[in-house]
């Protein structure tokens, strides 16, 4: 009678299973970038600049938007968008066009181009396993990408977002110098944290001997969405 239960409760519980899986909804890839004509992101940026021979950094602050401007499909269904960036010091002042740059969505991948140089961003499909060379398309030393983390909430700067990825782009460190690349993008928004350190740290005998790294030169730069939506 017990072996005749289990083989009755086995069969219910990978039904459930399989009925659990394919209730959750699916996540379209492709909606990490910003694909709507007049859909834009505005951030908040703070930039601290190291410089030797001085003991604090200089620190800006201002605040960017890209909005897609232009998008077109070709033959072979890439996706192209025209960006425009404008940039202001404080919420008060008014924008000022600064640049304008291109993404490509190809099915395997996405490519930005800013003042002539194209990094590889994304790779399709998404899986945590994968690494890929995010200078492949220009004459930097190979730099290897990959996921950190998949469809998982985010909170940056106090807005909340269902599903976002994680791209580690370098994470380097040496009682030298260290570099530090990692972007957030969330899904139907696109770019939504953006953190760059590069830091030359002093070599000299004092500062070996110091249990605290003294940054010589560098910078330290975060990117966070504070807006975003679509103008119609």
């Amino acid at each position: 009678m017990k072996k005749h239960l289990n083989w009755v409760i086995v069969p219910m519980i990978i039904l459930l299973a399989s009925c659990e899986k394919s209730d959750r909804p699916s996540v379209d890839p492709y909606q990490y970038v910003p694909t709507s004509l007049g859909q834009f992101v505005i951030s908040d940026i703070e930039e601290q600049i190291y410089s030797a021979g001085k003991d604090q950094p200089v620190v800006k602050k201002w605040q960017e938007k890209d909005q897609v401007i232009k998008k077109s499909v070709d033959s072979e269904s890439i996706t192209t968008l025209i960006f425009s960036r404008s940039l202001r010091t404080s919420e008060t002042a008014p924008w000022e066009k600064l640049k304008e740059y291109s993404v490509k969505i190809y099915p395997d991948k996405v490519l930005t181009t800013v003042d002539n140089r194209t990094d590889m961003n994304l790779i399709f499909p998404l899986n945590g396993q994968t690494e890929w060379n995010g200078n492949t398309y220009h004459s930097a030393d190979p730099q290897k990408y990959h996921y950190e983390s998949l469809n998982k909430p985010a909170t940056v700067s106090k807005l909340s977002f269902d599903n976002s990825i994680t791209v580690v782009e370098r994470e380097d460190s040496s009682a030298i110098n260290q570099y530090i690349g990692i972007k957030k993008y969330a899904l139907g928004v696109g770019l939504i944290f953006d953190d760059q350190i590069a830091y030359e740290y002093c070599q000299t005998e004092e500062c070996f001997a110091s249990d605290i790294k003294k940054i010589e030169s560098g910078y330290h730069r975060v990117k966070m969405v504070s807006q975003f939506g679509t103008v119609k």
